[in-house]
């Protein structure tokens, strides 16, 4: 497909009430309003012709551009050209939306997490927003596993970047690491630096979990943190 089949494509797909409900959750993003499976499906079409010609050159007016961009990532069978186009994938990012769910979809890492483990380190030191919830959405996708868990847990919190969207994505990890492995996360939550924001979440979406007993939810709550007053 070249470039004008897409735009065309793109339109035809779009849909006001679903434009106007993700814009509801997307702040600040240029929407179509296409939904995700025709996203994935269109990915993959382009997947089979010239893609890094349209992840190269395309233009991203559009955030269904920059996710269809993310999407083709998860098609690449090669581990360095993988970690070259994520590299370049990152600084485009600027919402959850075009950050969370072509990210989930990199299926390569399983096979490779030590290099991808080596790669993802910068972007856990970095002070930047959504280079930051990228790291969390990686670590929380592909390395919450026996090996990996402790390392986990600590690259989790090294995350200091500042900003709402890192924050909930570090909290949304430690939930999912609870889940699996709830003694060390546990562990974690009773001595940790997060910020009180941080650590509160985290503890929500545990016990918003359906996985995690009635028991171990009360016990959790005790440690959640008391807003501070000045």
């Amino acid at each position: 497909m070249n470039l004008k089949e897409i735009d065309l494509f793109l339109k035809q797909n779009s849909d006001e009430k679903a434009r106007q409900f993700s814009a509801s959750l997307i702040p600040g993003a240029n929407l179509l309003g296409v939904k995700l499976p025709v996203l994935r499906k269109l990915a993959a079409e382009i997947a089979k012709g010239d893609w890094e010609e349209f992840f190269l050159y395309a233009p991203e007016e559009y955030t269904e551009y920059v996710m269809l961009k993310g999407f083709l990532l998860g098609h690449i069978k090669d581990i360095k050209t993988l970690l070259k186009y994520l590299k370049l994938y990152i600084p485009k990012i600027n919402n959850w939306a075009v950050c969370d769910s072509p990210l989930s979809s990199l299926k390569l890492i399983k096979k490779h997490q030590a290099e991808v483990w080596r790669f993802i380190q910068p972007y856990v030191k970095d002070k930047r927003e959504y280079y930051a919830r990228a790291a969390a959405c990686l670590l929380m996708d592909f390395f919450v596993d026996e090996v990996y868990i402790d390392r986990t847990l600590l690259a989790l919190r090294e995350i200091k970047a500042e900003g709402y969207y890192r924050q909930m994505a570090v909290a949304w990890a430690v939930s999912v690491c609870y889940v699996k492995f709830p003694e060390k996360t546990e562990s974690l939550l009773k001595n940790n630096d997060f910020d009180d924001f941080t650590h509160n979440k985290a503890i929500s979406k545990i016990r918003d979990s359906f996985r995690v007993s009635k028991e171990d939810k009360e016990r959790l709550k005790s440690l959640r943190r008391k807003r501070r007053s000045f």
